[in-house]
């Protein structure tokens, strides 16, 4: 799974939320790599992510900081330099964190295994495919970011207390695996999908016509995205029960096709 960049008292951290860990090893039935972030100088070649190639699976973390669509580019040249801006700045940008998605995609991609991409997740998903992003989506419509805005004043857990609710595209994923045709999602984000990638299905909708999740077209496994959290209150969700469930299946049978298990 991807870490996220953190940079305090000058010093460089990789770092993610315990919640994914719990999540996946308790409700995925799966062991938990966490993939390093990338500085630009270290970013030639592919040997640094080498390793998915004994993985089974690719988690996509959430995270405050919003994406540096120029990043999602570099995969193919790697020679991307930017200049005039901090890599790191704490809820504003993360590029380290925007270079290892892009590679990790590519290369999850190119494996045919499963994805999951959670808030963050989606959105690189999308702008990996040629997609575009709301920079902020009270700029977009006041009344969405209202909708989808952390509540600040709240206590942390209750602030991923479910916010709206999404409604499922009745030939997608996700009907299978949430069984039912729509619920009630703990969706909090700035950013949001503007256009969608060509590569991809949209899979769920919020009132306000937002997309909060999508599929890769014709993947071989499970390869999704979601704008929700179902890494917080999984324990006593069911539908973040279910998706976890369904990630750590594609895992399974990802790693009985690789291996040639029967």
């Amino acid at each position: 799974m991807t870490s996220n960049r953190l940079l305090a008292d000058g010093v460089h951290r990789d770092w993610l939320r315990r919640k994914y860990v719990q999540a996946l090893v308790h409700y995925a039935g799966v062991a938990c790599v966490i993939l390093p972030t990338i500085d630009a100088d270290d970013a030639k070649g592919d040997s640094d992510l080498s390793i998915m190639g004994r993985l089974d699976g690719l988690i996509l973390t959430g995270d405050e900081s919003n994406i540096d669509p120029a990043i999602f580019s570099w995969s193919a040249s790697r020679t991307l330099k930017l200049t005039g801006q901090a890599d790191v700045q704490a809820g504003v940008r993360d590029r380290p964190r925007d270079r290892l998605s892009a590679g990790a995609i590519e290369k999850a991609f190119a494996l045919g295994m499963p994805i999951l991409g959670i808030c963050r997740g989606l959105q690189e998903l999308n702008v990996y495919f040629g997609g575009t992003l709301h920079p902020s989506l009270s700029e977009w419509r006041l009344e969405s970011g209202q909708m989808h805005a952390e509540k600040a004043g709240l206590p942390r857990d209750r602030q991923y207390d479910t916010a709206h609710s999404v409604k499922f595209c009745p030939d997608g994923v996700l009907v299978p695996i949430a069984g039912a045709i729509e619920a009630h999602v703990n969706s909090l984000h700035n950013q949001g999908i503007e256009r969608l990638a060509a590569a991809l299905k949209p899979e769920a909708w919020a009132s306000d016509g937002l997309i909060e999740a999508a599929s890769v077209i014709g993947a071989p496994t499970l390869q999704i995205g979601v704008q929700w959290h179902p890494e917080w209150h999984v324990e006593t969700d069911p539908l973040s029960k279910q998706l976890f469930n369904a990630f750590g299946e594609a895992c399974i049978t990802y790693r009985r096709t690789d291996r040639g298990v029967a």
